[in-house]
């Protein structure tokens, strides 16, 4: 992990440069070599730039196993091929499961509807009035 630190100029435009430790204490990485970090600091082309925060970033540098024989340049386009079949597999995967839900939740309507008709049917109409007869046969 490493460290940057965050400047801004009097137009609101922000720049920033890692930090590193040079002789025991936090120094910034300028093209004139490391400096001290302080409130202001005067930059040949931008101008004063205010101090505003230190913020962490993570390597960006890419790690890529190569394969016996293979050059870097063809282990980065196997990586990158890699990279964008898993992100296309994932995008596919989120589609089907999305599909399959408003399926399922289609199904179920369709059959609780079905059951209702069929529950409607059997049914009697009325209150259910029978005619019984006193022991005539």
């Amino acid at each position: 992990m490493e460290f940057r630190a965050v400047y801004r100029d009097q137009q609101g435009r922000t720049y920033s440069c890692p930090v590193v430790e040079s002789d025991g204490a936090w120094a910034m990485v300028t093209s004139d070599g490391p400096k001290p970090i302080s409130h202001e600091f005067q930059d040949d082309i931008a101008g004063t730039l205010t101090f505003v925060e230190y913020k962490k970033t993570e390597d960006a540098r890419i790690h890529v196993e190569r394969l016996p024989g293979e050059s870097g340049f063809a282990a980065m386009q196997r990586a990158y091929a890699e990279q964008e079949i898993a992100t296309h597999r994932k995008q596919r995967q989120q589609s089907r499961a999305q599909a399959q839900t408003q399926t399922d939740a289609r199904k179920i309507e369709q059959g609780r509807r079905l059951n209702n008709e069929y529950a409607a049917l059997k049914r009697p109409c009325g209150r259910g009035t029978y005619i019984i007869r006193n022991g005539e046969e």
